[in-house]
């Protein structure tokens, strides 16, 4: 069984409940076809700590990126929300998405 987690903007919480991310899980489409078939338990459902955040001090985000890894999740999938379009990935998210990495934790881009 896959165990994943989805990582979604801070700013987009003022317009987004995530259900198109879930619904696209759910029903195995878009980035998550590559489970149909597989048992998923989707272990976190998280947000960057915002635009402002200091990546490499905020003793918040690392506590967050240790707990994914304390969990045991295989895959973190990047929202559609995380891609500013025109200006590319947030760079606060590619970060992360470095650290994860780091750590053996495998990183998809997109949802929906």
């Amino acid at each position: 069984m896959k165990r994943i987690a989805i990582l979604t903007c801070l700013k987009s919480n003022q317009v987004c409940t995530g259900a198109s991310c879930l619904a696209t899980l759910n029903g195995r489409r878009k980035s998550f076809a590559r489970y149909s078939g597989e048992e998923v338990e989707l272990m976190a459902f998280w947000h960057c700590n915002g635009c402002a955040c200091d990546y490499e001090k905020d003793a918040g985000l690392a506590e967050k990126l240790e707990r994914i890894q304390k969990i045991g999740v295989d895959t973190v999938h990047l929202g559609i929300c995380t891609d500013k379009r025109d200006n590319g990935e947030c760079p606060q998210i590619t970060w992360i998405a470095a650290m994860l990495e780091r750590a053996g934790i495998e990183v998809v881009r997109g949802t929906h």
